[in-house]
């Protein structure tokens, strides 16, 4: 059975993910050790007014985590949601987010168009053709510092570029110490990615997403690529805003991915 402690942390961090605040998970947290409570007995064990305790039972309320027994409002006894539903809730959450995230890279070539940065200057090339690829690929290399992610489908990477191609490539960026944070798709490439990751110094996390996606991108030295091997066609941005969202994208992802 696992560590009671552990377990606690991980219904806390669970309901932060959800945004509840920290009296919510409190009252939640009390409310499932105690089971079927009088206000009266919450106040105590929260060690706070009763209209103070009604305020945070509100709060859960709206998250859809409270309920009462079927008695007179304020005489009724209070407990909370199963933990199944915070994990359901939870699940939604992550698949909004996996939603979300897919959408907006493939809407990103639509948002570039028109996006703005006023007196910021703002360069955006767009390159054709497997040796522009290639040589982008390469670029990556010549100005990483020590820190690379990539985000999409390593499979459609691979088919394009060639697997030998990659471990080429990979052996260069070890010998210059850059470290890898991928957040893969599932797909015949990600087991041959696998088997190498410490090797190449990769960290490796699989999204599994709705629907597959043929899109990547890789962030580095301030800027982003942008790789759809299918054209094949290469988006080469350098602007500290827009890589900013694209790693705070990358990460929110990433965090949530499986290992």
């Amino acid at each position: 059975m696992a560590d009671l402690k552990q377990v606690e942390e991980n219904v806390y961090d669970s309901l932060r993910q959800l945004g509840l605040s920290e009296l919510e998970i409190n009252l939640y947290t009390i409310s499932l050790l105690l089971g079927p409570s009088s206000i009266s007995e919450l106040a105590k064990h929260l060690n706070m007014p009763r209209p103070n305790v009604y305020k945070v039972i509100a709060g859960l309320e709206k998250h859809g985590l409270a309920k009462f027994s079927e008695h007179k409002k304020y005489s009724r006894s209070f407990t909370v949601e199963s933990p199944t539903l915070v994990l359901e809730k939870l699940r939604q959450k992550q698949e909004a987010m996996s939603d979300l995230g897919q959408h907006l890279t493939s809407a990103m070539p639509d948002l570039l168009a028109l996006y703005r940065q006023g007196a910021t200057p703002t360069k955006i090339r767009v390159l054709e053709g497997k040796e522009q690829f290639l040589k982008i690929y390469q670029q990556i290399l010549d100005e990483a510092k020590d820190q690379i992610e990539f985000f999409g489908s390593a499979s459609d990477i691979l088919a394009f570029i060639s697997w030998e191609h990659q471990r080429e490539w990979a052996k260069r960026r070890v010998a210059k110490k850059i470290n890898v944070r991928s957040l893969v798709l599932p797909g015949k490439g990600v087991d041959l990615i696998k088997g190498v990751a410490k090797e190449e110094l990769r960290e490796l996390r699989i999204f599994k997403s709705a629907s597959p996606f043929t899109t990547s991108f890789n962030i580095f030295a301030n800027k982003v690529v942008l790789w759809q091997p299918k054209a094949p066609l290469v988006v080469l941005i350098e602007d500290q805003y827009i890589v900013q969202m694209f790693r705070s994208i990358f990460y929110t992802l990433y965090d949530k991915a499986e290992r």
